[in-house]
């Protein structure tokens, strides 16, 4: 019995000093991109990952984030921080709140369809959630845009337009005031416009991010 008893004290030491995984408990998550992400050219990207087999009664929800790796390469470790780093900086959320459907065992897959509307680095960053305060599981993934071969990576009427419209998106749909967050983006897209080479290429610019930002 001494010996036995000396057996479990011995092993219960193991366990208590054992590492840890750094994973959120049985909730994992990954984001992959098939192909090297071209400007204008569609992409699905795949998120996959678990929910923990005992929790499975309950609903969790997956966010994914973009934000120009000039602010940061590391997402931000909650998901409400991934949002507000995407959406003062000049990036985009991409997914806000989407459900995770998962099977019997956890398992649970969610393709996300962009076109890269610029050339550049992104750092898309990938949450679950409970729907109200917890963060479960994160993951990061960096996409280098290509230009178009028929095109440079100088910035284009288009493509700044384009850049307007995402972030007024971003700011009418998590704010509930976004007048101060809309101005933001239209400035920072009226002076990329303005470096334009052309006059016309600046002024059917300004006009564009103008439209986008009166649009509702």
């Amino acid at each position: 019995m001494r010996r036995i008893w000396t057996a479990a004290v011995a092993a219960g030491l193991i366990a208590l000093v054992a590492p840890t995984s750094p994973a959120f408990g049985a909730f994992s998550l990954n984001v992959s991109a098939p192909s090297t992400p071209v400007v204008g050219k569609p992409l699905v990207l795949q998120a996959t990952g678990t929910i923990d087999a005992y929790e499975l009664q309950f609903s969790y929800w997956f966010n994914l984030d973009a934000i120009p790796t000039s602010v940061t390469t590391t997402c931000p470790a909650e998901r409400w921080e991934g949002v507000q780093f995407a959406q003062m900086n000049g990036g985009s959320v991409v997914v806000l709140s989407q459900r995770e459907v998962p099977d019997a065992a956890g398992n649970f897959s969610i393709p996300i369809a962009v076109t890269p509307s610029a050339p550049g680095s992104l750092l898309l960053c990938a949450y679950t959630d409970d729907g109200a305060w917890s963060t479960l599981a994160r993951a990061s993934l960096i996409l280098n845009i290509q230009p178009t071969q028929s095109t440079s990576s100088r910035p284009s009427p288009a493509t700044i337009a384009a850049y307007a419209r995402s972030g007024v998106r971003s700011c009418r749909a998590l704010l509930s005031d976004p007048r101060a967050c809309v101005r933001r983006i239209v400035s920072r897209a009226n002076a990329r416009c303005r470096r334009l080479p052309s006059q016309r290429g600046r002024t059917t610019c300004l006009r564009a991010v103008s439209r986008a930002g009166r649009s509702s």
